[in-house]
């Protein structure tokens, strides 16, 4: 209940990360307030505790908006609305598919216009307006158009040595050891900038220098990387995180904790390092290896890719996939 009434909105959504885009806006919107510190709770109505979810919002959000009409269709989404006027609606659906929903779900288009008819309504673009208009008699209107995510990157200066983290800004990515050794490296390394990519995924009162720059959540934080020097993953404790193995296939530098999955596929690899004590002396001096060090960025990816690359996945997985099969079939 207290996670609903303290966010500065409640997002009620049925197709986060789903082939469609109708949730990429929507999703920014809420990366965007969270990388300011707002609180947002997003609902995924069709999870596995989706209806006691969107039932707790409705009664207890102060501010809530209902992403497109795969969700606004669920019969206790519908409710919710009926029972709430003031329930944001952002529809992106076009005649096409509205025509095709009257037919296969009567009953719930009628609950649907009378939702539409009063509840305010972000539209994608001027037409769409015109037309929720027209066919449902919509009054409280806004256009809200959809919004690709960050076009425009930051440009780092090329003169410096940019060491860069991207990941939620918690105690287990090692925000404070980031921190700590961006502080350390302030005095000896004024031309080293440090980055994070990254918003705060908890409360909890962590560290953050003014030695780094916190870019907060991006859409497409690769457009950052690309320009960095080094991938220091900070983590205390992380499988195999992406963003690292990203950075190792653009040829970019990285310093592991050595408890890291990430440590053993960069151990031995030129330009990469391990440290094993996790403190901001260990690994500053990994930091500084691994700057120093000739090499050529060829020589990450390339070795990166042997074992992680699209074929290596494909081989590897094929591979579990076979011998399991074998195996039980075997046992039987």
């Amino acid at each position: 209940m207290h996670r609903y009434r303290t966010s500065r909105v409640t997002i009620l959504a049925s197709s986060i990360f789903t082939e469609g885009g109708d949730w990429r806006s929507i999703y920014l919107f809420a990366k965007q307030l969270e990388s300011r510190g707002e609180k947002v709770a997003m609902v995924h109505v069709g999870g596995k505790r989706g209806f006691r979810q969107a039932c707790a919002a409705g009664v207890y959000a102060p501010k809530l908006l209902v992403n497109g009409l795969g969700t606004l269709a669920r019969w206790h989404v519908l409710m919710i609305c009926l029972m709430r006027k003031d329930v944001r609606i952002y529809l992106h659906e076009t005649g096409y598919i509205l025509d095709q929903f009257q037919r296969q779900s009567p009953l719930r288009y009628r609950f649907v216009s009378k939702i539409l008819r009063h509840n305010p309504v972000l539209c994608v673009s001027k037409q769409a307006e015109a037309y929720y208009r027209e066919r449902f008699g919509s009054t409280r209107t806004h256009v809200v158009y959809e919004c690709p995510g960050d076009v425009e990157p930051s440009v780092l200066d090329p003169e410096k040595t940019h060491i860069i983290m991207v990941g939620s800004i918690n105690e287990r990515k090692g925000v404070e050891l980031f921190s700590r050794v961006a502080d350390l490296a302030a005095g000896a390394h004024p031309d080293w900038q440090f980055h994070w990519i990254g918003s705060k995924a908890t409360m909890d009162d962590l560290y953050q220098s003014e030695k780094v720059t916190w870019h907060g959540w991006q859409w497409n934080p690769r457009d950052i990387v690309r320009q960095c020097d080094v991938f220091f993953l900070s983590s205390i404790d992380d499988p195999c995180p992406l963003a690292a193995l990203e950075a190792l296939h653009m040829g970019i530098r990285c310093v592991a904790f050595h408890r890291t999955g990430t440590a053993e596929l960069i151990h031995g690899i030129p330009g990469c390092e391990v440290f094993s004590d996790y403190n901001e002396n260990d690994a500053y001096v990994a930091l500084k290896k691994t700057i120093s060090a000739v090499m050529l960025p060829t020589m990450i990816s390339d070795s990166i890719r042997f074992c992680t690359g699209p074929t290596a996945f494909q081989q590897a997985m094929t591979n579990a996939m076979e011998t399991e099969k074998t195996s039980w079939i075997e046992s039987e």
